[in-house]
């Protein structure tokens, strides 16, 4: 499997995405993709403290089976752990975060919020991750103006915050052949530019015009892909 990652903050003082690729043994591994909540403070700081708690607890038990399980029970633990940096800065602190843990041919894909996971095959997008979002909501409702998108179009409604988790997490597990990308992307980059248009270049150039787009970009925004 071929890794790129590449995470930039834009015009913003700060970077609040945090991106991590951590490699098994037995061809597996774990990629994730966190965005801190701007509307929150410390949001560097919360995309940092799931994302390690989240691999802390998968890299300990993932050759238990239960895969499925095992990612449930890791968001929950890193869900405690921004409860407790919580506690600590008395402070509220949030994140949206996706990730991807590869097992030999098989991912497992999880997300909360807007974080985005798509998986491509011969050029063709055949599974995107559905936004935790007030929007899709409303237009599951069937409730949605032009002047709604432009109002709600930031807002999400799930995250870790360290608020107990109402639902369980969405994991959807696909199965991968030869020649099958899957990409995690933050809503600054997507908002942006279309993945699709980078996965297939090779890693010198979307590094090339990922260092462009950082110049101009008003948001933090980060990349993960994974080419089978």
């Amino acid at each position: 499997m071929i890794i790129y990652s590449f995470t930039g903050k834009g015009n913003r003082e700060t970077n609040e995405d945090y991106i991590r690729s951590v490699q098994f043994e037995n061809n597996t591994s774990l990629h994730i993709v966190a965005d801190g909540m701007g509307g929150y403070l410390y949001g560097e700081i919360a995309a940092q403290v799931a994302t390690d708690a989240i691999v802390q607890y998968i890299s300990e038990r993932h050759s238990e089976g239960n895969i499925s399980g095992t990612i449930q029970k890791a968001i929950e633990y890193a869900n405690e752990e921004i409860a407790f940096k919580r506690k600590a800065l008395h402070a509220k602190l949030g994140t949206t975060i996706a990730g991807v843990f590869i097992n030999k041919s098989a991912a497992y894909a999880f997300w909360l919020g807007d974080v985005q996971i798509q998986h491509f095959r011969d050029i063709k997008q055949i599974f995107i991750s559905k936004n935790h979002s007030l929007i899709n909501d409303m237009k599951s409702n069937g409730v949605v103006s032009s002047n709604d998108i432009e109002r709600y179009k930031n807002i999400v409604t799930k995250s870790l915050s360290g608020i107990p988790l109402e639902d369980s997490i969405p994991i959807v597990e696909i199965q991968l052949q030869k020649g099958d990308i899957i990409c995690i992307s933050s809503d600054g980059l997507y908002n942006l530019i279309n993945p699709a248009t980078l996965i297939y270049k090779s890693d010198v150039i979307v590094s090339i015009e990922l260092d462009e787009v950082n110049m101009i970009n008003q948001d933090n925004f980060s990349i993960i892909t994974l080419k089978c």
